[in-house]
């Protein structure tokens, strides 16, 4: 069965819907593993022994591995990815990227997200129709509240005429009808068998987050309730 992308996105974060000033709790929350940091770390052929050699590490003020900061990076960005790249249709760059804190194995990372600008005519579209840039600034924080990670990155996302475009040259094939039955009988089915689960979103939440430093990182508190 073919089920094309739009009707699997979000139905809220199009570039519409993204304003200025804007900042999001992401809803999920993911522990770091040991086997992330020294598989990632060994595959990209990082050579800085403080990720994977215990014994070494042993000897430095933590006194236990460091993460990768690409693995810390991309756990704070993939956190953050359901609501600010379900529609993306190109990842321009990446900039302004600090390591505040050491993240170590077992520590548990949380995502915010505040978006910074927006173009509604990016200069460089990429070759894309109907799309905008976005400006989004990330952080993560560990479960004590500390900052670990920022970086900005823009995006090109779609705008609601990017799906209208697409339904006009008849690039979808499921109707909205079909969808949408298709989804209530897979919601019955989960439904009878005790598998759903509550629905976890993202909190818009109303507040400019402070730059962290690393003398005293940012005491932004994850919800507990939303592991």
């Amino acid at each position: 069965m073919s089920t094309e992308l739009s009707t699997l996105t979000g139905k809220s974060n199009f570039f519409e819907d993204f304003a200025i000033g804007d900042v999001f709790e992401h809803a999920r929350g993911k522990t770091v593993e040991d086997l992330e940091n020294v598989l990632i770390t060994n595959l990209v052929l990082n050579t800085a022994q403080a990720h994977f050699n215990e014994d070494f590490a042993q000897s430095l003020e933590q006194k236990h591995r460091i993460t990768f900061g690409g693995v810390t990076a991309s756990i704070v960005i993939g956190l953050a990815m359901q609501d600010t790249g379900e529609n993306a249709v190109e990842e321009v760059g990446l900039d302004q990227v600090r390591f505040r804190v050491p993240v170590l194995h077992g520590d548990t990372l949380y995502a915010f997200t505040e978006v910074v600008n927006k173009e509604e005519e990016p200069t460089d579209s990429r070759g894309h129709k109907n799309v905008g840039l976005v400006h989004f600034r990330h952080w993560g924080v560990n479960q004590r509240g500390e900052t670990v990670f920022e970086g900005e990155r823009r995006v090109l996302i779609k705008k609601r005429a990017y799906v209208a475009e697409a339904l006009k040259d008849g690039e979808e094939t499921i109707s909205t009808e079909t969808t949408k039955s298709q989804v209530r009988r897979v919601s019955q089915q989960k439904r009878a068998s005790g598998m759903i689960a509550k629905t976890r979103v993202a909190k818009r939440v109303r507040m400019k987050p402070k730059m962290a430093r690393p003398s005293k990182p940012s005491p932004v508190k994850p919800r507990r309730g939303r592991r």
